[in-house]
């Protein structure tokens, strides 16, 4: 996957909509890479995707799309508008936001609904959240490895920046529930819960971003009104 990133991009980056994230990838994502943003149920996960997109297309007119395989569309908007007022309906109806939810007998489709999108609504971001099911409904880990493959080869081909989300099964030592998928993509983001004195905080750390110096450190961060925003040190 490394050798289809752009070799005249790495000066550039995309800004992750994350506060305090991109002071610890060293300013952003290396466009058209792909990142996996991992952690078990409740960490976080589709608010970090979710802000990825909104402040992509509303600060940096970066259009987005976002494949949910769980969540359904209305479930999405409704969720991320009464949390934090992002109009992801409004994004919608401009053309710069395309929200797909895709059942599991559908994932065969993936590649086609997400390059449909890049081609009419010139779409610089992507989100798959997660592939999780993908894994599980495939059955066959070779056939999913290989099938993830096509689907984010072609998204590195057109440019586009994607993450994708996974969860970590309860006592599971792997970033994903196949194990390999951490291995196929340009960086890992890990999102988990860290005892502290007599509860549990939420934390990131940045586990792998390929061609970046990045931080090690494992960073708290806070949930507020306008999204996730990273303690710096």
């Amino acid at each position: 996957m490394e050798s289809q990133l752009n070799k005249q991009s790495y000066g550039k980056k995309v800004k992750s909509g994350i506060f305090g994230l991109d002071e610890l990838i060293g300013g952003g994502f290396i466009p058209g890479s792909v990142v996996l943003v991992s952690g078990k149920a409740g960490t976080g996960k589709t608010i970090f995707c979710s802000q990825f997109l909104y402040y992509g297309i509303t600060q940096y007119n970066e259009n987005g799309i976002y494949i949910t395989t769980e969540e359904l569309e209305k479930d999405i908007k409704e969720d991320v508008f009464e949390s934090f007022g992002w109009d992801f309906e409004s994004l919608e109806k401009e053309g710069k936001l395309v929200i797909v939810h895709l059942a599991p007998n559908e994932l065969g489709k993936i590649k086609t609904v997400i390059m449909d999108a890049v081609r009419k609504n010139n779409v610089k971001r992507a989100v798959i959240d997660s592939v999780s099911l993908f894994e599980q409904f495939i059955g066959d880990p070779f056939e999913a490895r290989m099938k993830l493959y096509e689907i984010l080869r072609s998204l590195k081909e057109s440019g586009v920046t994607t993450l994708i989300t996974a969860e970590i099964p309860e006592e599971s030592k792997s970033l994903s529930r196949s194990g390999v998928i951490e291995f196929q993509v340009d960086g890992v983001i890990v999102l988990q819960f860290v005892p502290f004195a007599s509860r549990y905080k939420r934390s990131l750390v940045v586990r792998k971003m390929r061609r970046v110096d990045h931080s090690l450190k494992i960073h708290p961060f806070e949930i507020t009104n306008r999204g996730i925003e990273v303690k710096l040190f």
